[in-house]
């Protein structure tokens, strides 16, 4: 008897305890594959054992966003800037500009590699990016050649 009621006694304070989630609540976590694109093959860029964006809106107070980048089996020792391009309203809208987010992955001897960008509440600000609607597709950009992208994501920002 005293076991349950201790236990009762513990998950009650759980319950008063537990917070809201502050995760976004308009624009849930994304995971896209990066798929190699015809450009990048003519320059040599094999297609990905695997490569993946994982774009997530925390819209806390320190990172609005975070997104993580990964590919397994690109080319060896290469840079490869992340640029995301930007399609006014939605996928299908028009390209408004490509934009260099300044993450760079650099693959190791077997052509893997991972990096991450953090966009803070100023900067979305900054850039009057407030409830806006976008159509996003992630790029990997080496030599000026896009080699990697995902397909387009429908992206909302709060």
């Amino acid at each position: 008897m005293r076991s349950l009621w201790l236990v009762s006694i513990l998950l009650l304070g759980m319950a008063v305890t537990a917070g809201p989630a502050l995760a976004d609540q308009s624009q849930h976590t994304t995971r896209l594959s990066l798929s190699v694109t015809a450009a990048g093959t003519a320059a040599g860029h094999p297609e990905l054992k695997s490569g993946q964006v994982v774009n997530t809106h925390t819209s806390g107070p320190v990172n609005f966003a975070i997104e993580d980048y990964m590919v397994n089996g690109a080319k060896p020792a290469t840079s490869y800037d992340v640029v995301l391009l930007l399609f006014a309203g939605s996928c299908s809208g028009p390209l408004a500009f490509p934009f260099a987010n300044g993450a760079i992955l650099t693959t190791d001897a077997q052509g893997d590699a991972h990096g991450q960008a953090k966009i803070s509440p100023a900067q979305v600000a900054g850039f009057g990016l407030h409830n806006t609607d976008w159509g996003i597709a992630w790029t990997l950009v080496a030599g000026g050649v896009t080699a990697y992208r995902t397909a387009c994501s429908q992206v909302h920002i709060d």
